[in-house]
């Protein structure tokens, strides 16, 4: 069963969301983290080209919003 666009984004923001977590506690596990997520979705995509790039939006979506967060956290704080 494939899952819709808007699905598939959703169901990414937290992944995006929690690297910017380990970015915090520590960076070079986000960066770990980054290349291991940026390595399985190609690897799906290339295997059984489900349209990665739609995992990777939600991914990229959920780091915006939570360096976003962080930010206004910081300038309000």
């Amino acid at each position: 069963m494939r899952l819709s666009t808007n699905v598939r984004l959703f169901l990414h923001i937290p992944v995006g969301l929690l690297n910017v977590f380990f970015a915090l506690i520590c960076p070079p596990l986000s960066i770990l983290f980054f290349i291991g997520f940026m390595i399985y979705e190609l690897s799906e995509d290339w295997r059984i080209k489900d349209q990665a790039y739609k995992d990777i939006a939600g991914y990229l979506w959920g780091l915006a919003i939570g360096g976003i967060g962080l930010f206004l956290w910081g300038f309000l704080k």
